[in-house]
């Protein structure tokens, strides 16, 4: 009894199978190319494209094997003349449904999702759900995540890669189930293909069914130990270097081939050490890998199975199928010029079971090359939003519409011109600014804001081109701080017109630990609108050329550069606590428009070291309560004195 080979399709039994070639890797998509023929010589290959096709095989001793897929590719070949009867000859590509991600190309953000819930949510966008999780290990949540320019299918295959996790498919009659594994345990036997034996070429004839014919081992050098390292911003002394080497590796006889690489993508050491794991566990795979040629239809892709009767005794041993290349024949339907094949063969690949499978990391994470433009966003209704670490939140222009705001990116660090501890520069982005953002070592993943821009809805503080010989800094009062809420210095450069503008909307304050000098070229003046105050420590000097004029309404104190110091007011009081001295080189005049009053509770002197006189126009009257004494040598009284 020969295999037997049916189509399934949407054309039913119109569609008729000649041949197939499968393609199937662990962790990487299938792909069958499938020919068929038929009398219909009109096929609607456009209504194909999406719909699903099955093959399916029975062998000689009743085992079952199942290629699923949907049409990808369609194409009508030409035409054959099969007993006289003309046919028409298709080729069709049929691929799982993971292969419609690789059509799609988007940039998206994922925040807070680990590697299989991302892998399940960009399944089900496009309407596959035929997903298996039979992961040994655990997967922490990725706080921020970036799909960039790059189909879903490479996003996901990157980060199945780094982390360890591939996949393979079970196919039936009318699907195929994506399985997700990371390890051993997710690999059984398909019965009764456990133990398949190995039977040389040159006993083909005699041979039995279901067996390996050609075996073969090769080895490569391959790097043997992956170490990584990266910087954790949130924990700047922690060392985060990982060093990891697999278990059993083919290159150990050639020493250490390292391979470092920086940043290795981890905030801290356990996951470093496990992405090494990883990465050297991947490499190793290459180093040893077996290879056959076999008839056995369930030696599938993701099974096990136990070889026996090599020659090479530690060659009996159980493998796991990684890889293979299937062709299937319809021999009935060969034409006549082509030679007539094993309706089955399988050329696989293996490696031994007990060897972790990695998939290789050829997929490129996507870099940013140049400088991006974002808007600042904020989760609350205010326009500052800033964490302890001085990060906000940025909107790229190419997130989806409609992003809340909450999910827009991660917190992204602000470049100053100066950052020491608790000592440097100091701007915040405010919700609303056009911000440039850089991007470390071109990873999405990884922004950094490096400055800011101003657009058509932010226009500059000063407006130009009126005002292009002025530059300074104007910010804006917090919260609800309008068009006139502001501090502000200001240069303007204008010739003839320069000018430091200084400006505060409420307080202005400054401060010197030693010394402070000024100087003012030509004038300065200085308003204060209430009330001014001056404390001096020890000693206050004011120094004028010409004159120094102190006015207080009709108040007035002038210090000339003559010597002269006038007194002027409605009423002036001279206060001593203790005394008060007036002294001059020549003379002292004092004078009033209408009476002197010298008073005093005790005595009242007046004395001169030569003569002293007291003279009135009219007359001079000396009144005394008591005696009057008037005593010199001699006494002269003139004849206008008046003594009571």
């Amino acid at each position: 009894m020969a295999h037997a080979i049916t189509l399934q399709s949407p054309l039913g039994k119109s569609l008729r199978f000649v041949r197939m070639s499968a393609r199937e890797e662990l962790g990487r998509p299938y792909a069958f190319a499938l020919h068929g023929i038929s009398r219909d010589v009109a096929i609607d290959l456009r209504g194909l494209l999406g719909k699903p096709m099955a093959v399916k095989l029975v062998s000689p001793q009743g085992d079952k094997r199942h290629y699923h897929g949907i049409v990808c590719a369609a194409e009508q070949t030409g035409f054959e003349q099969i007993e006289g009867l003309r046919y028409s000859t298709y080729a069709f590509s049929l691929v799982p449904k993971l292969w419609l991600l690789g059509q799609r190309r988007d940039c998206r953000i994922y925040k807070n999702k680990s590697v299989p819930q991302l892998v399940r949510a960009l399944l089900a966008d496009v309407g596959y759900s035929d997903v298996k999780l039979r992961l040994s290990a655990s997967y922490a949540p990725r706080e921020y995540c970036v799909q960039y320019r790059e189909s879903g299918l490479d996003f996901i295959s990157r980060l199945m890669e780094q982390e360890g996790i591939y996949y393979y498919f079970e196919h039936t009659a009318s699907t195929h189930t994506m399985v997700l594994a990371d390890g051993l345990g997710a690999h059984v036997a398909v019965a009764p293909f456990a133990r398949i034996p190995y039977c040389p070429p040159g006993q083909k004839g005699s041979r039995m069914k279901d067996a390996i014919t050609d075996w073969s081992l090769a080895r490569t050098a391959r790097s043997t130990r992956v170490r990584l390292d990266d910087y954790d911003y949130l924990k700047p002394k922690t060392s985060l270097r990982a060093n990891e080497t697999p278990a059993e590796s083919a290159g150990a006889a050639l020493g250490d081939l390292d391979v470092f690489d920086y940043p290795g993508e981890h905030l801290d050491v356990a996951t470093g050490r496990r992405h090494a794991q990883v990465r050297a566990e991947a490499l190793n795979v290459a180093q040893a890998q077996y290879q056959g040629l076999t008839d056995a239809c369930g030696l599938q892709v993701g099974a096990l199975f136990k070889l026996r009767d090599f020659p090479q005794a530690e060659h009996n041993q159980e493998y796991l199928v990684v890889g293979a290349d299937t062709e299937l024949v319809e021999v009935d339907y060969v034409s006549g010029g082509e030679e007539v094949a094993e309706p089955f063969s399988c050329a696989f690949r293996a490696l031994r079971s007990r060897q972790p499978f990695r998939t290789a990391q050829t997929t490129p994470r996507p870099t940013i090359a140049g400088l991006q433009t974002a808007v600042v966003e904020g989760t609350r209704a205010e326009d500052i939003a800033v964490d302890q670490h001085g990060r906000v939140q940025v909107n790229f222009f190419w997130s989806p519409p409609g992003t809340p705001n909450a999910d827009c990116s991660c917190p992204v660090r602000v470049a100053q011109s100066w950052a020491g501890k608790r000592w440097g520069a100091q701007q915040i982005p405010r919700v609303g600014h056009e911000v440039v953002v850089s991007f470390l070592e071109g990873n999405p993943d990884r922004p950094l804001i490096i400055g800011s821009v101003y657009n058509a809805d932010n226009p500059p503080p000063y407006a130009l081109p009126a005002n292009r010989t002025q530059s300074g800094v104007r910010s804006r009062s917090h919260p609800n701080g309008g068009a006139q809420d502001y501090n502000e210095i200001c240069f303007e450069d204008r010739k003839g017109k320069e000018e430091l503008l200084l400006h505060a909307q409420r307080d202005l304050r400054h401060e010197a630990e030693h010394d402070e000098i000024g100087e003012t070229g030509n004038d300065r003046s200085q308003k204060v609108g209430r009330n001014d105050r001056l404390d001096v420590g020890r000693s206050l000097r004011i120094e004028a050329g010409t004159e120094i004029d102190l006015v207080c309404g009709p108040a007035r104190l002038q210090l000339r550069r003559t010597g002269e110091v006038v007194i002027s007011g409605t009423r002036i009081t001279l206060d001593g606590r203790v005394g008060v001295a007036i002294n001059a080189g020549a003379s002292v005049e004092v004078a009033a428009q209408a009476s002197l009053l010298m008073r005093a509770n005790a005595s009242v002197l007046i004395q001169s070291n030569a003569v002293a006189t007291v003279r009135a126009n009219a007359a001079l009257v000396l009144n005394a309560s008591g005696p009057a004494t008037l005593k010199g040598t001699p006494t002269t009284v003139g004849s206008s004195l008046v003594v009571p």
